[in-house]
């Protein structure tokens, strides 16, 4: 019971319990109690004035308990909402910090091929919304149900009689409950689906503002995203009604039921009953009126904890994500080798078209060559081959499907996560910056790095004279404004001067200079030269011209190697390599890439 408690709302996510969240509880379900005492007293008035108490006495004595009660119930829910608001926001807190390092171990190309719009809007604006619903539900059910009990006892205890009949009234009323749930989720599912297309249309159309000013005139785009927003808030507006024909159905049956109440008391009150036998009477339905009211709460209560469960499935989703498996004690690599072994990977179930659905695709087949420590090795290809894929692999960004990626004789899987960290450096194409300072933006994967380090690297990276004339030097924030500053080259040289400082002996490239101005790529193709002196490198490479002295060029086609070697000795079987250097310096077929 208490498992299917926490599960259903959520808390089982938090991977720990908050013994908080029961003692809250049970001070919930104490603050009813005192809730439900001035209508105990006011049953117990009929039995206190038959024992003979003299009406001033008996005033005095209700007046002094409701005013304990009062003071009590102030005291007992005061500490359940201490422990309740606590309690629930600590594991909320939990649950979100959980997903989000549960997210940093999911395959990267499983993240990519999700909605990025929709999972942005799950973990910020709808985690937000049910963060809000339990944190505040979770206190007022408990009260919610165990006060309704209680006034149902009272009257069960004045008359058992009405407290049959309005008991037979809940379970009717309770079959509209079922009802509205069908609206929310049919009202819920539209709106979801709205707001994610709004989070898209909305970043789209922020993110390409320029262009959008120049080739869209007639602003179709605006329109578009204007369009998506005001039918979300249709939406939004009909979910908000849509569970209210139930909840019209469900309070009407509960009157209906204190209809009869009434008119079950009225009926078998005798016609020659006095005042003394009426007063029971008129304190039960009294009773039944509040009990009536109470029980409409439920229903409000419900209908929020059922509206948070679109978002609670889609937080257990990602949750159910299969993490990369990380070994309880790593074994560090004894060099700086890099061998793939017979490698095999599959894409499953990815965004691709080619891919049905939960299909697979097999992208890399019997992929075997060994790097040797400190050697340059191009990875080339037309469109598809698979060079991302493989060089992303050796960063252990996916895990292959069958054989082993090894670096100085230890597979990457038997890595922890600190020594693969340490290993292995990326410097990819699309530059990764966060709204931190130029230093902590440099030294993220040594943070510990001293200023003097940090200065070298960004020497070695051509970047440091550029970044002592931003603002506040390297204690400048990197917000957009900011970045909006540094051209494509300069971002490129700060990844460059991270890597530079991690120094990993294991590198891995994408080309990051075929869209940079010429003086740009002059000043990249310098510092990245820098970079790799010394270590294993393996880049990918689009311009075969840039990667004409590497030790070895990797020609891969349809997932497979079909080619290794050296420039010329590649360029004299005429092969694959020598139709794309064809094509790529004018002679022949268009660009293949």
């Amino acid at each position: 019971m208490r498992h299917l408690i926490l599960s259903r709302l959520g808390f089982d996510l938090a991977g720990q319990e908050d013994p908080r969240l029961w003692r809250g509880m049970l001070f919930s379900s104490l603050g009813a109690v005192t809730d439900a005492l001035p209508w105990a007293l006011l049953a117990a008035v009929p039995a206190l004035a038959s024992a003979g108490l003299p009406p001033l006495l008996l005033g005095a004595l209700l007046a002094g308990l409701t005013v304990a009660g009062l003071v009590i119930g102030c005291a007992v829910k005061t500490t359940a909402m201490n422990d309740n608001f606590s309690a629930t926001y600590q594991m909320v807190s939990q649950t979100r910090l959980r997903l989000a390092n549960h997210l940093t171990r999911i395959p990267a190309g499983r993240i990519l091929s999700w909605r990025q719009g929709a999972l942005a809007d799950l973990l910020t604006a709808r985690f937000g919304l049910y963060q809000d619903i339990i944190t505040h539900v979770w206190g007022l059910i408990v009260a919610g149900v165990a006060f309704p009990l209680l006034l149902w006892g009272l009257l069960l205890w004045l008359d058992w009689r009405l407290a049959v009949v309005q008991a037979l009234s809940v379970p009717l009323a309770f079959l509209s409950i079922p009802w509205s749930y069908r609206l929310l989720d049919r009202a819920g599912a539209a709106v979801t689906g709205l707001r994610e297309q709004a989070v898209v249309a909305v970043t789209e159309t922020a993110a390409g503002a320029r262009d959008l000013a120049f080739f869209d005139p007639a602003r179709t785009r605006r329109a578009h995203a204007h369009t998506t927003l005001d039918r979300l808030r249709q939406a939004s507006m009909k979910t908000e009604a849509a569970p209210a024909p139930a909840l019209t159905v469900y309070g009407l049956l509960l009157n209906l039921g204190l209809v009869a109440v009434i008119a079950t008391a009225v009926l078998t009150l005798p016609p020659e009953a006095g005042s003394t036998a009426a007063l029971p009477v008129a304190i039960s339905l009294l009773i039944a009126l509040r009990l009536t009211a109470a029980l409409g709460d439920v229903a409000a209560f419900l209908a929020e904890l059922r509206f948070s469960r679109s978002v609670l499935a889609g937080l257990r989703a990602v949750a159910a994500e299969t993490a990369l498996p990380l070994p309880a004690r790593g074994q560090p690599p004894a060099g700086a080798d890099l061998c793939f072994e017979d490698v095999h990977f599959s894409h499953h179930g990815t965004a691709d078209g080619a891919v049905p659905p939960g299909g697979r695709h097999e992208t890399l087949c019997g992929i075997s060559v060994a790097l040797p420590a400190g050697s340059i090795t191009a990875l080339v290809g037309p469109s598809g081959a698979g060079k991302t894929t493989l060089a992303l692999l050796a960063a252990r960004l996916w895990d292959v499907d069958s054989g082993a990626i090894r670096i100085g004789g230890t597979d990457l899987r038997d890595m922890d996560e600190a020594t693969l960290n340490r290993t292995v450096s990326m410097v990819l194409q699309d530059v990764s910056l966060f709204g931190l300072s130029v230093r902590d933006n440099i030294r993220l994967g040594r943070p510990d790095a001293p200023q003097a380090e940090v200065e070298a690297a960004a020497m070695t990276a051509a970047i440091h004279s550029r970044i002592l004339t931003l603002p506040e030097g390297y204690d400048t924030v990197l917000t957009p404004a900011v970045l909006g500053q540094l051209s494509g080259g300069e971002q490129q040289r700060l990844a460059i001067a991270r890597a530079v400082l991690k120094d990993a002996p294991v590198l891995i490239l994408d080309e990051a200079t075929a869209s940079l101005d010429l003086d740009s790529e002059t000043q990249v193709r310098e510092a990245l030269s820098a970079l790799c002196r010394g270590r294993t490198v393996l880049v990918i490479a689009h311009r075969l011209w840039t990667i004409r002295d590497a030790d070895r060029i990797l020609v891969l086609d349809g997932g497979r190697l079909r080619e290794q070697g050296p420039h010329a000795e590649l360029l004299a079987r005429q092969g694959l390599y020598a139709r794309m250097w064809q094509a790529q310096t004018g002679e022949g077929a268009p660009d293949i890439n």
